[in-house]
């Protein structure tokens, strides 16, 4: 019996091998597809699609230069929700700016948006259609020079356009101004304005990485030129140098009558 226990435990122990590595090799079989799957749901996200919306938060470092003295400079935080299935998103942005013409530090003018998508096709024209609300909120000083010391809001609709690696986003808006309560009798511009404002979103996507973008607009009666219209041009240029975590980025803005200008460097977190 001794004998015949020696004999078989070294073929048992070989069948048991033999048996273990046959379950691990078809765990792995069905385990692969499974990790495929689980990697193919982690898409690349597309930001250089403004219709396209995700959560985020943007932190920019900023130089203000308005006229030939109105100087701020400071940080700009840019929180951004976006609903589960792409429809709705909520922005919000909060300047903390420093005055050189005051030498005062403080809140900026709070800025609040909105944008509702209820239709996005790129594969058609337009690829997409919805409905886009902006406002500045009078929070900044204005004797301090850190706030314009009048409400803004403009609402509209957006489409889209895609054409490959180009793709045009119009705007049409109406716009709203406030009076400026705190300006002296007088002030050219400080009366309640309305207008509308006319632009367009054209972007560039050199890969998967890198965009850029370029926005021309018309403003009728514009806050930025004493109640006289005006002409805008702002830029984007955005690297993702972490996919779907993080970007790096430089804007310009130019109010060409209005005659003033913005540059910001950012980084751009993705939740």
């Amino acid at each position: 019996m001794y004998f015949l226990i020696c004999f078989m435990r070294p073929l048992y122990l070989s069948f048991m091998n033999v048996r273990l590595v046959r379950i691990f090799s078809t765990c792995l079989i069905f385990l692969n597809p499974l990790t495929i799957t689980a990697q193919d749901t982690l898409a690349h996200i597309d930001p250089s699609k403004p219709t396209n919306f995700y959560d985020r938060m943007t932190n920019s470092l900023e130089y203000n230069l308005s006229g030939k003295n109105k100087r701020t400079y400071g940080y700009r935080g840019n929180l951004v929700w976006a609903s589960s299935n792409q429809h709705h998103s909520a922005h919000l942005e909060v300047p903390l700016l420093y005055a050189t013409s005051s030498e005062k530090f403080g809140l900026g003018d709070l800025r609040f948006r909105y944008y509702w998508v209820p239709y996005k096709d790129y594969s058609k024209k337009p690829g997409a259609f919805g409905f886009a609300f902006d406002s500045y909120l009078p929070t900044g000083s204005y004797k301090s020079g850190l706030g314009r010391g009048r409400w803004i809001a403009s609402t509209g609709l957006s489409t889209a356009f895609v054409f490959g690696k180009f793709s045009a986003y119009p705007i049409v808006s109406y716009l709203y101004s406030s009076e400026v309560t705190e300006a002296s009798k007088g002030t050219q511009g400080a009366e309640e304005l309305h207008g509308y404002m006319i632009q367009s979103i054209f972007v560039y996507k050199f890969n998967k990485k890198s965009y850029v973008d370029c926005t021309p607009s018309f403003m009728k009666n514009s806050y930025s030129n004493a109640g006289k219209d005006d002409l805008v041009l702002e830029g984007n240029y955005l690297y993702m140098i972490k996919p779907n975590k993080m970007q790096i980025g430089c804007f310009f803005r130019r109010y060409f009558y209005g005659d003033a200008t913005t540059l910001r460097a950012s980084m751009r977190i993705y939740f």
